[in-house]
């Protein structure tokens, strides 16, 4: 009978150490995953800036100007734009508008050459004090088009510069490179420039 009742108490003991051993194992287990979790949460946060790093997020870009002369680009052989115009350094202290182009470069991946045009929107931002003027845009193809909504873009304000690529316009296909260009009045940036790419597929 003690006997017996030994080897009951025993298995019992077994039993509730496989139990308390499973339940440390699922412990750590979930802890693990908490850990997993939490870390690649970190490391999103970290690369989105919570939401907010990304150039094209609403809260990272400048109100809209109000529209002056909006201003339409296009391929212009007899006039082209010389990107190495010089600078025209200013005193310190000097009021002078200021263009900022929270992105320059935009890849449309993979597309067919028809029946649809390719458009991005750039936004140009004037971080400086003074009215930023953009005299000119033009591009380094005809099959390239864009459309700035105001040529004055007042301090602390944007303007959209819409590019559209007509992958159709030539009888292209494979990798290509499209250029667009901004004649401006800061004296820091004389040209600015935006750039697509795509991969046209016939």
């Amino acid at each position: 009978m003690g006997t017996a009742t030994y080897k009951k108490r025993k298995k019992g003991s077994k039993s509730r150490r496989r139990q308390k051993n499973n339940s440390s194992f699922w412990l750590i287990a979930v802890g693990a995953l908490i850990l997993v979790l939490g870390g690649i949460i970190i490391i999103l946060s970290g690369q989105n800036g919570g939401g907010n790093t990304d150039p094209m997020s609403a809260k990272n870009l400048l109100p809209l100007t109000d529209p002056v002369n909006p201003i339409e680009g296009w391929h212009d052989m007899e006039n082209p734009v010389d990107p190495n115009q010089p600078k025209d350094s200013l005193p310190a202290g000097t009021p002078q508008p200021n263009i900022s182009i929270p992105i320059t470069y935009f890849d449309f991946g993979t597309i067919p050459a028809a029946p649809d045009n390719a458009v991005q929107t750039f936004p140009i931002q004037n971080t400086g004090d003074e009215p930023l003027i953009i005299k000119r845009i033009v591009t380094s193809c005809a099959c390239t088009t864009a459309e700035l909504t105001s040529s004055v873009i007042e301090p602390g304000k944007r303007a959209d510069l819409t590019v559209v690529f007509d992958p159709d316009f030539h009888d292209t296909q494979g990798p290509v490179k499209r250029i667009v260009w901004m004649e401006t009045n800061d004296p820091d940036m004389p040209v600015a420039e935006v750039s697509i790419t795509a991969n046209v597929q016939k």
